[in-house]
């Protein structure tokens, strides 16, 4: 057989594979609110409510087997969290300093997402498909941005410390000395998942989940007192074609 031969058997035979595999890929786009709350891990921080976010990306599957498939995503979400640092805290403003007892932050940290997981899915229900998921989902910081609330003493409310950027001391006008607001940008949680998919017609599906993300790193690395993880619970609803 000559390189001619050879070299139109391979072509073929690639896009046999080639054809194989697109009956196994669907592609699509999804958006999600979630619900999000921060987890203290000692007695500096406490949780202080239940905030709300979104999310939206573009996702793909690809079956490998009649019950399962490996479930890639790509997202840009904003995951808020308030919350109560308990330890006292001291604000200078000079040629002065404030003390106050407790303050509370309000976080909205705008991540990119990358979810992989593994799907399980059963067969057709007349028009419905029930699945469930689980994996990772490492998130990389684009932006944080925080709110101080609540008594505050007056220099300090004059300043109107409402939507700064915690990572960026640059144009911060007051600090805050026992206490490091800056957060930590890359986040790796574990998720788990499920929902239903309604096939509208043709290959074009119907897409809604419910996940939790469990994140198992510290948003505060730089502070070594204060140790809190942001996890939420998000409802997504998406096409897959």
């Amino acid at each position: 057989m000559n390189i001619r031969n050879v070299a139109i058997l391979t072509l073929g035979m690639l896009v046999t594979q080639l054809s194989f595999a697109q009956d196994k890929l669907r592609f699509g786009l999804k958006a999600a609110t979630n619900i999000g709350w921060l987890k203290g891990t000692n007695k500096t921080i406490d949780n202080k409510g239940l905030t709300m976010g979104f999310g939206y990306g573009v996702m793909g599957e690809y079956n490998f087997h009649e019950s399962y498939a490996v479930k890639a995503e790509l997202l840009l979400s904003n995951i808020k969290s308030k919350m109560t640092v308990n330890t006292p805290q001291a604000f200078t403003q000079f040629p002065t300093t404030d003390t106050i007892s407790s303050l509370n932050y309000s976080y909205n940290i705008q991540y990119v997402e990358l979810p992989i997981a593994i799907k399980f899915h059963t067969k057709p229900v007349g028009n419905m498909t029930y699945f469930g998921n689980f994996g990772f989902s490492p998130g990389f910081g684009l932006n944080a941005r925080a709110s101080i609330d609540g008594a505050l003493p007056q220099e300090v409310a004059d300043e109107d410390p409402t939507d700064f950027k915690v990572n960026d001391t640059d144009g911060e006008l007051f600090t805050v000395h026992d206490f490091d607001d800056k957060v930590f940008l890359l986040r790796f949680p574990l998720i788990i998942g499920g929902g239903v998919e309604y096939k509208m017609a043709g290959d074009t599906y119907l897409q809604g989940g419910l996940r939790f993300s469990n994140s198992f790193t510290d948003i505060f690395v730089k502070d070594e007192a204060a140790d809190g993880r942001n996890n939420y619970l998000a409802l997504s609803l998406g096409v897959l074609f």
